[in-house]
């Protein structure tokens, strides 16, 4: 699947991608995530009867959402192996690592989205949770989402420290930093949203869910602001790369 993907996308000439033939490595790295979306669909409601299938069909928005969210994380690596490749063996250990957080992602993923379905669609589907507990689900959620995207932060993270290995160009080396950039901005605000809802936990648990889950609506201005200065910065690049090269002809 992923060197079709590779195939059809489009890519920077400015950026060498090294990993447009998929490895072993990231072949398992599919099977993962296709494991991860099965097991979303089997722990949903099994539908025995006309009512279970009812049941079954009002989780469809949970499960539209889990797997969005499983697709968005299935990118990053995507696109990180596109161009850096997987061939080291720090590399690998984090790649393992996120291979397990993937698996375990599923489990507060679906739970948290059903419970919002249920709360916004009044689907009605059977979990047990108390009002006192949705604040620790909230972070229970947080703590499984900053891993995942520390642990990729930690990929960029490896590159910059074998750069000359690679080969990295200038124009490579500012896109490795910027993708550091905004995967801190991705890490940094389940943390946020933690901090806040143990804080107002103390307090008040309904007011700890509400203000929570709108935390992570910082993503939106945080990444909008992130990619106008990465497309600024990227411009800028291209231009003095354009000036060095009618100076020297």
């Amino acid at each position: 699947m992923r060197n079709g993907i590779n195939e059809i996308r489009d890519h920077d000439p400015r950026i060498n991608y090294r990993g447009l033939s998929a490895s072993r490595l990231e072949n398992l790295t599919d099977a993962v995530f296709g494991i991860a979306i099965t097991l979303l669909i089997f722990n949903l409601t099994n539908p025995n009867s006309f009512g279970d299938l009812i049941t079954f069909t009002k989780t469809l928005p949970a499960f539209l959402i889990s797997i969005t969210f499983l697709v968005l994380i299935w990118n990053e690596h995507l696109q990180f192996a596109q161009v850096y490749t997987l061939n080291d063996s720090w590399l690998i250990t984090l790649n393992t690592l996120f291979l397990a957080l993937v698996i375990f992602y599923v489990y507060p993923l679906r739970f948290l989205m059903l419970f919002l379905t249920n709360f916004f669609f009044q689907t009605e589907v059977d979990i047990a949770i108390q009002g006192d507990q949705v604040p620790l689900l909230m972070i229970y959620y947080g703590f499984v989402a900053f891993a995942l995207y520390f642990t990729l932060f930690l990929f960029f993270y490896r590159v910059l420290s074998i750069k000359e290995k690679l080969g990295l160009s200038p124009f490579e080396l500012f896109h490795t930093r910027a993708q550091q950039q905004r995967l801190i901005i991705m890490f940094t605000v389940p943390v946020i949203s933690i901090i806040i809802t143990a804080i107002i936990y103390q307090f008040s648990f309904v007011l700890a869910s509400i203000v929570g889950g709108i935390t992570y609506a910082l993503y939106t201005p945080a990444i909008m602001i992130w990619h106008r200065r990465f497309k600024r910065k990227s411009e800028k690049f291209s231009a003095e790369e354009a000036g060095t090269t009618a100076n020297d002809d």
